[in-house]
């Protein structure tokens, strides 16, 4: 991982420095080699502290904080020292896919080297607060910057990864019991493991701390598209919870996606209809400061595959070969859509026949 990473910020930045935190391999090694300036740190169960220690050690006027399994994909040198020109912004969102499939989402990723700016917490450690109190302090803004980070660490087998996260999760939430994107990940984390009853258990506390929030809290359409969709799966009735879910969240893709696939169960296939077009009328390609990452199959196929088999039940049997089609060409490996759109066409040759 590290290595890319390193070879990813050359010729952007003046300097790199590495926290090792007790690596076994050849990380300080590769480190190294990429110029960078490794300093060990005893690992103590708390993300916060070790990156702190990493501005500790940093010299320059400007911060870019970037993890061994992320890639700076597109950059230019000029662009940045002109942004970073700007004296009435203390910090910038750059934009972030968080996986491979991802379309990317806008992340506090860098900021002035400000002794002021620290992170807090043992996990999903945050430096956003210490950000905004120092631009209220100092009058300063909060800029957007179009650098984008590619994040690899969530493909493969991540069971030692749960494992590792789950203690620090828990103790995490003890801190902030009404930080909901420690509660959504802590019921990810109990899935992955097999826990899938404490995992909805969570999703369902987690809600309950979304209600009493006294502003829609962004992080908490994760517990609530996470616990539509375990219900979904198993045909447990959704209706409220996607009703209060869509009131909450009206421009969310994932819930409007829900929404159409509850709609398709119950039988009203000219909504579930509305729904899949609203999605694809929704442009990846701007995106807005608070919008989140969605995987790019949610804002494509899996739309127009449901649009297609809502269209289908509603006797709409050419629109539904259209919508197949349309998802085939966005997933060519998946042969189920070649049969679908087979069908789709047969029963539109037989309506139209004499």
């Amino acid at each position: 991982m590290l290595g890319p990473c390193l070879e990813s910020v050359q010729g952007l930045v003046d300097e790199i420095v590495v926290v090792d935190t007790g690596s076994v391999d050849e990380s300080p090694t590769i480190a190294a080699a990429f110029g960078a300036r490794v300093v060990h740190h005893r690992w103590r169960d708390d993300f916060a502290e070790a990156r702190n220690v990493s501005l500790d050690e940093a010299n320059g006027q400007w911060i870019l904080y970037i993890d061994a399994d992320e890639r700076v994909v597109e950059h230019r040198r000029s662009y940045l020292e002109a942004l970073l020109s700007d004296t009435s912004q203390v910090a910038f969102r750059v934009l972030l896919k968080p996986r491979l499939d991802s379309t990317p989402y806008r992340e506090y990723r860098l900021w002035r080297n400000d002794p002021r700016i620290r992170f807090e917490g043992v996990i999903h450690e945050k430096v956003v607060p210490a950000i905004h109190r120092v631009a209220a302090d100092d009058r300063c803004g909060v800029g957007l910057a179009d650098i984008l980070l590619q994040h690899v660490g969530y493909e493969g087998d991540q069971t030692s990864k749960h494992r590792r996260n789950l203690p620090l999760l828990r103790r995490q939430l003890a801190a902030e019991p009404d930080n909901l994107f420690v509660w959504h990940h802590l019921a990810r984390v109990l899935e992955g493991l097999g826990e899938a009853d404490e995992a909805e258990e969570i999703l369902e506390r987690a809600v309950d701390v979304a209600r009493a929030k006294s502003f829609n809290d962004p992080f908490g359409v994760l517990a609530y598209a996470d616990l539509v969709r375990r219900r979904l799966q198993r045909g447990a009735e959704v209706g409220p919870l996607l009703s209060e879910a869509r009131v909450a969240y009206p421009a969310n893709c994932l819930l409007m996606y829900l929404e159409g696939q509850d709609l398709i169960a119950r039988g009203a296939y000219e909504d579930a209809i509305d729904r899949f077009d609203r999605i694809l009328r929704f442009d990846p390609t701007q995106v807005p400061a608070d919008s989140p990452a969605y995987d790019e199959s949610l804002l494509g196929e899996l739309p127009h595959d449901g649009r297609g088999f809502a269209l289908f039940k509603a006797g709409r049997y050419s629109e539904a070969a259209d919508a197949y089609h349309a998802a085939a060409v966005l997933a060519p490996s998946n042969s189920a859509y070649a049969v679908k759109l087979k069908l789709a066409q047969a029963r539109a040759r037989q309506a139209t026949a004499p």
